[in-house]
């Protein structure tokens, strides 16, 4: 046991409450669809359901994924001035973690930082993923119209999971987008034939096996599907003093077409971001540079 210093005051560690519990909140209601929910400074709230469609989430302490369950959120915009966290770097997030930024309310302004948004002001974005091998290439040649594929390394990837080869060929549109249907080893059933060839032998000791990459990860941000037709897509924004560590996470449907400043995830004007990082990361369908 240790004596603070005489004068020192040191805030206490916020004991962490459930979002389905009726006493986190202060008018003792969990959240209804629409609500603007706001996580006081000094609360930390654990997200243990998936809540109904919210209108916004300000986080002044701690908002936190429960890491036993599937979840979904879906808001109109999320502000940080606290701490979102999906999984951390020593303890990765093992389920499904999804953000869905929606726009029924439109041309909302959030501090200089637009709208349907993940937006940080002094704030940090905590986002770990449990997916690691998401590159490999192809062990031999692919051919047109085949409906499997065999790559050198397909550890942890999943029926379900979303996959890329890409072109072998001169021209990049041979790239193509496949769903695993059944998966035996590095032996991989696709949900539907292949439309080109794709290589897969080393020639005159050049590789020139064709890369394979995977989409999916655990923790999914994305806008919801009405962005494909406007363009007006979500992005993540991190201004300067916040702090952004994001690894193992999909992005889609993000950034907002023409518009500066609104790319899928940026530190804007942030300085020195030493430390800072996003890795191992999927950006696809995206409306904007990243």
């Amino acid at each position: 046991f240790a004596f603070p210093l005489i004068g020192a005051t040191a805030a206490p560690e916020a004991k962490a409450t459930r979002w389905s519990d009726r006493a986190t909140w202060p008018d003792k209601k969990v959240p209804v669809a629409g609500a603007k929910v706001t996580i006081p400074e000094g609360k930390s709230v654990i997200l243990d359901v998936s809540p109904p469609p919210l209108g916004s989430i300000t986080v002044m302490g701690k908002l936190a994924f429960d890491d036993s369950k599937d979840l979904e959120l879906t808001t109109e915009w999320i502000m940080i001035h606290g701490e979102l966290e999906i999984g951390t770097e020593a303890k990765p997030h093992t389920r499904k973690a999804t953000i869905t930024l929606t726009n029924n309310v439109k041309d909302e302004e959030m501090m200089g930082m637009g709208d349907r948004g993940i937006m940080l002001s002094g704030g940090t974005l905590n986002l770990h993923g449990g997916i690691t091998n998401t590159w490999t290439k192809l062990a031999k040649t692919a051919d047109a119209g085949s409906s499997s594929i065999e790559v050198l390394n397909a550890s942890g990837w999943r029926v379900g999971d979303e996959i890329v080869l890409a072109s072998t060929d001169y021209n990049p549109r041979q790239a193509e987008r496949r769903t695993i249907t059944a998966i035996s080893g590095n032996a991989i059933t696709l949900d539907r034939k292949l439309d080109y060839m794709h290589f897969g032998k080393i020639t005159f000791d050049v590789d020139e096996r064709g890369e394979v990459g995977l989409l999916t990860r655990n923790i999914k941000i994305q806008a919801s599907e009405d962005a494909a037709q406007t363009y007006f897509g979500g992005h993540i924004m991190a201004m300067v003093t916040s702090h952004m560590y994001v690894e193992g996470v999909e992005l889609n449907r993000m950034g907002q077409n023409l518009e500066l400043a609104r790319y899928p995830i940026h530190w804007h004007l942030a300085g020195d971001a030493t430390g800072q990082y996003i890795r191992n990361a999927a950006i696809h369908d995206t409306y904007n540079r990243c």
